[in-house]
């Protein structure tokens, strides 16, 4: 039996002692995915991530390829951990959804002084952000990757600060669209995904009104797909008490904004949904983490517009339990497995039998 076998094996076992691995499995379950985010990871510690997401049966893998790191200087390129990322979902048999998104300092005239907002707003140039959408399809297509998320979050001050603007979107998109269709013409080309209506201040609007927008100009149209961020946590994915608007539970008011512009036969792909864990006061037990992923992946089986499921994330970010940006792994920061980690490789094994 091999290291990772015997790894598989001993956290099998652990199922039988965690109360979550009484909550009802999918019969038919929809294809699933994990976010990942590198932060500094070793070849070795970068594998073994890679064959968990295997042992869990992941169908996607969902990556940055952030313009602001890979084309830091002009005309100069840094593919190093994309390589990597691609080459071990390649070698996983995991197929790859990649965020095309970041502006780098050089590419936008912002007096922003704080770095993370300065590389959130849209480039100066939007010929600049298609050339690099260019460069990473001709690099990353013929290596397997053929699905591109455009931007992340657009319908966010967030992520498109100051504020949200649809036309500014819709302008963006296309440029990309058309760069990665010149190289790739089958590529699937995603809007980006779009997430719960934020708290205030921040000036976001609603999935549904983002869509509607987009609908409006003429961009969604020309997209393949819909991606959305539907987080619901603290409450369960089917809560109906969701306090923000774009929650798991209103999905099907967001397809039927497609279905009102003859574009019901797109999906919408899940590109992120999770819960925390930790010690927050929107924290959620391990169980109860794992119940939120599993819930969400059995009410797809009855959405035949929805899916992929992505899954945010599979490594936690940091030991900080009272953040809950740190928190929102199946597997901790040392590759431990929670509860829903757990589950994930009890159904992948069930599966396999």
């Amino acid at each position: 039996m091999t290291r990772i076998a015997r790894r598989l094996v001993s956290l099998l076992l652990i199922c039988f002692a965690v109360m979550s691995c009484q909550s009802p499995q999918p019969q038919n379950p929809a294809e699933i995915g994990m976010v990942l985010h590198f932060r500094g990871a070793d070849d070795t510690m970068l594998g073994r991530q890679f064959d968990l997401m295997e042992a869990m049966d992941v169908d996607w893998v969902r990556i940055d390829l952030d313009w602001s790191a890979i084309e830091n200087e002009r005309g100069r390129y840094d593919w190093t951990i994309t390589d990597k990322l691609v080459d071990q979902a390649e070698s996983h048999g995991i197929s790859v959804l990649g965020v095309i998104a970041f502006t780098p300092d050089w590419a936008q005239s912002s007096t922003e002084s704080t770095p993370e907002i300065r590389r959130h707003q849209r480039p100066d140039r939007l010929s600049d952000y298609a050339q690099f959408a260019k460069m990473a399809v001709q690099r990353y297509a013929p290596r397997g990757v053929h699905s591109w998320e455009v931007w992340n979050e657009p319908n966010t001050g967030k992520f498109w600060p100051p504020v949200q603007d649809a036309d500014e979107y819709g302008e963006l998109f296309r440029h990309a669209a058309d760069a990665i269709r010149g190289v790739d013409p089958d590529a699937t080309v995603l809007i980006g995904g779009l997430t719960t209506q934020p708290d205030a201040p921040d000036p976001g609007l609603s999935p549904t009104e983002f869509l509607g927008l987009l609908y409006d100009n003429g961009t969604a149209q020309l997209a393949d797909g819909v991606a959305a961020h539907p987080y619901s946590f603290p409450a369960l994915p089917l809560d109906p008490s969701q306090q923000r608007l774009g929650g798991f539970s209103d999905l099907p008011a967001l397809h039927e904004v497609m279905n009102a512009h003859d574009d019901g036969g797109k999906k919408i792909w899940i590109t992120e949904f999770g819960a925390p864990t930790g010690s927050s006061d929107r924290a959620l037990s391990e169980e109860d983490q794992a119940t939120t992923l599993f819930q969400a992946r059995g009410q797809l089986d009855q959405w035949a517009w929805a899916g992929p499921l992505i899954y945010y994330e599979l490594v936690d970010g940091g030991t900080d339990l009272a953040d809950p940006e740190q928190n929102f792994g199946v597997l901790r920061e040392d590759l431990a497995p929670k509860a829903a980690a757990v589950e994930l490789l009890l159904a992948a094994s069930r599966k396999d039998d």
